[in-house]
């Protein structure tokens, strides 16, 4: 499998985020808490406000205000009020503003979900799921006896440490930045709370989960039943549309005043017509290096005839990148279109080619797709489709951040040739794991600093590269600098599982969750209340 297909495989890693899905990678626990740390403040400063005004955005009122409780556990207006913020958090760099219709400069409340929902209402319940499931699991965990360990409370301390290094970058006080990202009545005791009680869910959550095993024979199966999830292909494509000479004929009729249902339709046939020997050209290549020659033959001779190489440059047209775009990796099969139908047929053979019309108002255009072969590693007798069999790594790393080297590169890296020359003093792994845990390197204290079963994607690309070499051996080591973050010191423990079957595996837990999940919830009470509800404040924006 090329590079490329194996980064472009990133879209099916199962998420984390404030879910309790199953996941080793080291970074897991932090991430399924709700702990979406903001780095734009949306602060508003109101003066001359009432007194009273003053006592009720102090949080008085919501820390002493119950707005959730099971058995053992309650959640107070404040801390909803930092889950309902952190939820709205995940959303918004989450990338939903941008196709959900979510507009960050105006209130939830004013913003309309669906007719009979408002946006602070669809957050609302999202967050009241999350908080139920916090409290059901934490009461799991109570009944077991299970405890916050050393290293929890240090990961708690930590996440709670960073407030005070945003609030630097901004230079506000820690409380102010709080207040701005998560409401005005929480308070950093809040979080802490708040946090405490997402990490004892977490610790039956985990329980449950080691009680999990599958086999290969499981996993099989579950590829069996679903393997339009692991399926991929590889092509190559290009649209065609019409070219502006084409258009401008169009308008022209019309500035004439000359146009009519028929000329219009007629203008848009010709503009066709005109691409049809370009699409039949392409249409004809017979494997991928004719088709890449076509492309770039058109785009050439043809879309950019009239600009000469320094045209091309000053108005920033790449053609090799635009050939290059042709190419699409790992697809996972998605919809229920014609090139979809056409792609994922056992029948493929390698090369085929497939065009597609489409018919828009004011023009048509035509995509020609290639089908690429199956990756060469591919352990399935399809001709076109495969599933990722390449193996995830296993490694340990140190950072060394810039942000603890007051943003100074050359001390960052002054550290960390340090901290390579103590472990090389040594040589073992059991010497990485150990410097990895010492509190000042940061965050790779976690576990001895381990990834297990780490991806593409983890920590940088030329970490990616670094791991995945074929020739990387146990015992490896590296030093990589990262832009705007600091110096990682990696320690390469071996091969993990294998990716296909490292999601198979995960995706089987997770539905044993669910499931044993549904059957705790049933036999815990979760209570909401709603006076503590409607204590809860949406962030102040700007």
């Amino acid at each position: 499998m090329s590079k490329g297909q194996q980064r472009n495989s990133a879209e099916d890693i199962l998420a984390t985020g404030s879910s309790k899905s199953y996941t080793k990678k080291k970074e897991g626990k932090a991430k399924k808490v709700v702990t979406i740390i903001a780095f734009v403040l949306a602060a508003v400063i109101v003066l001359g406000v009432l007194s009273a005004y003053g006592i009720y955005s102090s949080g008085m009122i919501q820390r002493n205000t119950v707005a959730a409780e099971s058995e053992h556990y309650e959640v107070t207006a404040a801390m909803m009020t930092y889950f309902f913020n952190a939820t709205y958090q995940t959303y918004v760099n989450g990338g939903f503003s941008q196709y959900m219709g979510l507009d960050t400069s105006k209130a939830l409340s004013e913003q309309k979900y669906t007719d009979n929902e408002t946006w602070f209402d669809y957050i609302m319940k999202a967050t009241k799921r999350e908080v139920q499931e916090t409290l059901v699991l934490a009461e799991g965990a109570y009944e077991l006896g299970l405890e916050l360990s050393d290293e929890d409370k240090a990961e708690i301390k930590e996440l709670l440490g960073n407030f005070d290094t945003y609030a630097a970058n901004y230079n506000v006080t820690t409380q102010y930045y709080i207040k701005n990202v998560y409401g005005a009545s929480v308070t950093k005791k809040d979080v802490e709370k708040c946090l405490e009680l997402s990490y004892r869910a977490e610790l039956y959550h985990d329980h449950m989960m080691a009680q999990y095993e599958f086999s290969e024979e499981d996993w099989n199966k579950y590829f069996d039943e679903n393997n339009s999830t692991f399926l991929k292909v590889n092509y190559l494509s290009y649209t065609f549309e019409p070219q502006e000479d084409d258009e401008d004929k169009s308008e022209e009729t019309t500035a004439a005043g000359e146009e009519t249902n028929t000329d219009s339709d007629t203008a848009k046939e010709d503009a066709s017509a005109a691409l049809k020997p370009y699409v039949d050209k392409l249409a004809a290549t017979k494997n991928a290096d004719e088709f890449y020659a076509c492309v770039r033959s058109y785009l050439t001779d043809v879309v950019y005839a009239d600009k000469d190489e320094e045209a091309l440059k000053a108005e920033s047209i790449d053609i090799d990148s635009m050939v290059d775009k042709c190419l699409t990796e790992g697809k996972v099969k998605s919809g229920d279109s014609d090139f979809t139908k056409w792609a994922y047929d056992a029948a493929r053979a390698p090369y085929d080619v497939f065009t597609d019309e489409h018919d828009h108002d004011d023009h048509h255009d035509y995509t020609v797709y290639m089908i690429l072969p199956a990756d060469e590693d591919s352990d399935l007798d399809y001709a076109c489709m495969y599933r990722d069999t390449y193996r995830l790594k296993n490694y340990r790393y140190i950072p060394v951040k810039l942000s603890a080297s007051d943003n100074d590169q050359e001390t960052a890296r002054t550290t960390a040739e340090a901290i390579l020359a103590e472990y090389n003093d040594k040589g073992t792994e059991e010497a990485f794991a150990e410097l990895a845990s010492r509190d000042k390197y940061g965050d790779g204290r976690y576990e001895g600093g381990l990834i297990e079963n780490a991806d593409y994607n983890t920590l940088s690309e030329k970490i990616d590269d670094w791991a995945f070499d074929s020739a990387r051996q146990p015992g490896d080591t590296y030093m990589e600098f990262v832009e705007n973050d600091g110096y990682y010191i990696l320690y390469f423990s071996g091969d993990g599982a294998v990716k296909w079957q490292y999601n198979a595996d995960n995706a089987l837990k997770n539905t044993q969750y669910g499931e044993e999940y549904e059957a705790l919830a049933k036999e815990t009470t979760v209570t909401f209340k709603s006076k503590g509800l409607s204590l809860v404040q949406e962030v102040k924006h700007a």
